[in-house]
């Protein structure tokens, strides 16, 4: 089919779209079916259609669009995220376009899979994921997982908070957070990074300046706070 006939499709009113595909769908290729899809009167009606022809969504180009697209029932969208890729997971996982529904299936998904990418594919995974991936990437060992972590957007104060609330932070993860420009001026968790057992004792004095005298009074008095600690903020207070 020639550039100008694929173009036609796109442009077609919705009764001639359904009445072309009542007497083609079976012949269609797969620059036809994308043609298709891209059709701004195209209904929920034509598209399952299309969903429902195996033979067409073995060109994975069209699963691809079938999930993106808002028009796809979500019954065909839900059934068409298990065919897709690692990377189109991650991508179609942000798109607020795309029904909650269909992104909760998409969110499954990466979750599965997540244990099966390579070190390479979760540090970039690591940079633009969405929450779902945000929850296990706090608690991987690695630290080139969480250093890309820490510049993805969607990273919140409260998922940082909640990783410093458990013991399973590494040294490693705690020197990067605490010099990181975006977090490490946030009180709670310059408090946090001191508090915490697991935090090399230069970084965690590197904190006590910021702190109340209230707070680093009740941190001194702590037990569990160690000698190192205790006379650091000692000279603190009498700074």
């Amino acid at each position: 089919m020639t550039r100008q006939e694929l173009q036609r499709l796109t442009s077609l009113p919705a009764d001639e779209l359904a009445d072309l595909l009542r007497e083609e769908l079976s012949s269609f290729l797969e620059d036809e079916v994308l043609a298709i899809l891209a059709n701004r009167s195209i209904t929920p009606q034509i598209i399952g259609r299309i969903a429902q022809t195996p033979r067409l969504t073995s060109f994975h180009s069209v699963r691809l669009r079938l999930v993106a697209h808002r028009q796809t029932p979500q019954a065909h969208a839900v059934k068409l995220v298990h065919y897709l890729y690692w990377i189109d997971l991650l991508r179609l996982s942000v798109d607020v376009q795309i029904a909650p529904a269909v992104r909760r299936a998409i969110d499954t998904q990466l979750l599965i899979r997540v244990e099966k990418v390579t070190l390479g594919e979760k540090i970039s995974a690591a940079r633009r994921c969405s929450g779902a991936l945000i929850g296990v990437f706090l608690f991987d060992p690695s630290p080139r997982v969480f250093e890309a972590l820490l510049l993805n957007n969607r990273l919140r104060e409260d998922d940082l908070l909640r990783l410093l609330a458990s013991d399973r932070p590494t040294a490693d993860q705690l020197r990067l957070l605490a010099a990181d420009i975006r977090w490490s001026n946030r009180y709670a968790i310059r408090k946090s990074l001191v508090l915490h057992p697991t935090t090399p004792r230069a970084t965690a004095a590197s904190q006590l300046r910021y702190l109340s005298r209230r707070d680093l009074l009740e941190i001194h008095s702590n037990p569990r706070t160690s000698v190192y600690l205790r006379r650091c903020i000692e000279r603190t207070l009498g700074e």
